[in-house]
C-alpha cells in the first residue's frame, strides 16, 4: 500500500504542477468551445466509474467503483486531445488466486488495482456546447497482491502483477456556461495478466469501464 500511495502522490503532484504551468502561460490556454472561438488550456478532470472485469479475471475479482484523475492537453487545430491519467480501484475478491511451491498451495488476494495510461482522443462530432470523441489508451495495469495467511509470503515474492493496458473508448462531453465540463464515457480495457507460480497462470481480461468525469 505504501507503493500505491507513493505512485498516486507523485502523479497527482506532477499533474497539478503541469496544469499550473500551462494555465499561467497564455500561449497554452485549454480547450473550451465558445462558438467559433477556441481557447487552449490544459486542465485536470476527476472521474468516477464502475470497473467490470470479464473473462478469466472475473472468476477472481468482482466489479467495483473506480476513481480517476487525468491531465487533459487539448489540440484544437487537429480536433484531438491527449490525456495522462491514473485510475484506482479496490475490488471485492470473488475467490482467491492460488500460488504453489509444488508442495503446498497458498491463497493470494488482490488489495487494489492501479492503472496508468496515456490517451488520444479524436473528435468525431462537435457543436459549441458538446462533442463526441473516439479514444484509445495505452498504459500499464497493476494488481497489488497480499497473501491471505502469513506462510504465503514465501511463495509470493512480488508485490504486484503487471500487464500492458490497451483501451479503446467513446466519450461525450457537455460544456456549461461557467466553462465546467461533464463527460460520459465507456472504455473497453484489455489486460493480459500472468501470475508466476499460480495454478492458473494466464488471466486475460476484457474490462468494461463506464465513467462520469468532471472538469471544474
Amino acid at each position: 500500500m505504501k507503493t500505491i500511495h507513493s505512485i498516486t502522490f507523485f502523479i497527482c503532484f506532477s499533474f497539478f504542477s503541469n496544469a499550473q504551468d500551462l494555465s499561467q502561460n497564455p500561449s497554452n490556454n485549454n480547450s473550451l468551445w465558445q462558438g467559433q472561438t477556441i481557447q487552449e488550456v490544459a486542465f485536470l478532470k476527476v472521474g468516477f466509474g464502475y470497473w467490470m472485469p470479464k473473462g478469466n479475471l472475473s472468476d477472481y475479482l468482482d466489479s467495483s467503483p473506480l476513481f480517476e484523475l487525468a491531465l487533459v492537453i487539448p489540440d484544437s487545430k487537429r480536433k484531438r486531445s491527449f490525456e495522462l491519467g491514473i485510475q484506482l480501484a479496490v475490488p471485492q475478491q470473488r475467490r482467491f488466486f492460488i500460488l504453489t511451491d509444488e508442495i503446498d498451495e497458498f491463497d493470494i488476494e488482490a488489495t487494489s488495482i492501479v492503472n496508468g495510461y496515456i490517451k488520444l482522443n479524436k473528435c468525431l462530432y462537435q457543436k459549441p456546447n458538446n462533442k463526441l470523441a473516439l479514444s484509445v489508451s495505452l498504459g500499464i495495469a497493476s494488481i497489488f497482491l497480499d497473501p491471505v495467511q502469513n506462510d504465503g509470503v514465501a511463495v509470493l515474492d512480488y508485490g504486484s502483477v503487471n500487464s500492458v493496458l490497451v483501451a479503446p473508448g467513446l466519450s461525450y462531453d457537455f460544456l456549461f456556461k461557467d466553462q465546467s465540463m461533464l463527460q460520459l464515457s465507456l472504455d473497453l480495457q484489455y489486460t493480459p495478466f500472468k501470475l508466476e507460480r499460480a495454478i492458473t497462470k494466464s488471466i486475460n481480461s476484457f474490462n468494461l469501464l463506464p465513467k462520469v468525469s468532471y472538469r471544474f
